[in-house]
C-alpha cells in the first residue's frame, strides 16, 4: 500500500509482503513467528482489528485466527500491506448443508430490503483460506451490515427481528455506522444505550443519537 491509499478498516482482510522488514515478528514467541511467517508466505490473509488510541499513525493492528481457536496479534506498518478486501458477502461463502435454508431466507430478505450483508468470523476465514473453521453444531454466523444512510438503517430491524431467536446456528454480528462506529445488531434491536466500538476506543451511546448522525432522513 502507498501512503495515499485509504487505511484498511476493522474487519477488512489484508495480505502482507513476504519480504517484510526484520523485526516485524520480534514481539511474537518463536513458534508464533514460524507460524505467521508460513501463513503469510502461503498468501493467506489477516484481519484488521481495533487499534489502541496511542498507536503510531500509519500502523495497523492485525489478527490471525486459527481453526483451533488460537489467536495471534500483530502490529505492522501499512507499507507491508500488499492488498486488502472487505469481508465476503454472505452470498459468496459456502455454508454447511444444515444452514442453507436459513441462509437462503436471510439472503433473500436482505436483497429485498436492499441491504447487502457480509460475514466475518469463522465463515469468512473458511471462505478465504479453504481451512476448516466452521463447526455446524457450534459456530455462529457473524453478520456485518453497513447501511449507507438513515433509511437503510431503519430497514434493518424488520429484517433481523424474525431471525434473532434462531439458535442452530445462532446469528450474531454488527452494524457499522458513520465514521466506522460499530454496534452489536442484537443490542441495537433492544434500543436504549449500546456499546459502540470506534476505530480506537469504546464508549456508550443512545441508539437515537447514533441514528441522528446518519446521513439522510426517515420520513
Amino acid at each position: 500500500m502507498t501512503p495515499s491509499d485509504p487505511l484498511p478498516v476493522r474487519h477488512d482482510f489484508v495480505r502482507l509482503a513476504a519480504d517484510w522488514p526484520d523485526g516485524l515478528l520480534s514481539a511474537l514467541a518463536g513458534p508464533e513467528q514460524t507460524l505467521v511467517a508460513g501463513w503469510v508466505a502461503a498468501g493467506r490473509p489477516l484481519v484488521v482489528a481495533r487499534r489502541p488510541p496511542d498507536d503510531a499513525p500509519g500502523t495497523l493492528r492485525l489478527g490471525l485466527a486459527l481453526p483451533d481457536k488460537r489467536r495471534i496479534g500483530l502490529h505492522v506498518r501499512r507499507d507491508v500491506v500488499t492488498g486488502r478486501r472487505p469481508p465476503p458477502l454472505l452470498t459468496e461463502v459456502p455454508v454447511p448443508p444444515s444452514w442453507r435454508p436459513l441462509v437462503a431466507t436471510l439472503s433473500a430478505a436482505a436483497a429485498g430490503a436492499g441491504l447487502p450483508v457480509r460475514v466475518y468470523g469463522s465463515l469468512a476465514w473458511q471462505a478465504l483460506t479453504g481451512l476448516d473453521y466452521v463447526r455446524p453444531d457450534r459456530s455462529d454466523i457473524d453478520l456485518l451490515f453497513a447501511p449507507a444512510d438513515a433509511r437503510a438503517l431503519a430497514r434493518l430491524p424488520a429484517l433481523l427481528r424474525p431471525l434473532a431467536g434462531h439458535l442452530h446456528p445462532r446469528l450474531d454480528g454488527e452494524i457499522v455506522l458513520q465514521g466506522g462506529l460499530a454496534v452489536s445488531w442484537r443490542e441495537w434491536l433492544g434500543g436504549g444505550r449500546v456499546l459502540v466500538k470506534a476505530p480506537d476506543t469504546l464508549f456508550l451511546a443512545d441508539v437515537s443519537t447514533l441514528t441522528a448522525q446518519m446521513p439522510g432522513r426517515v420520513a
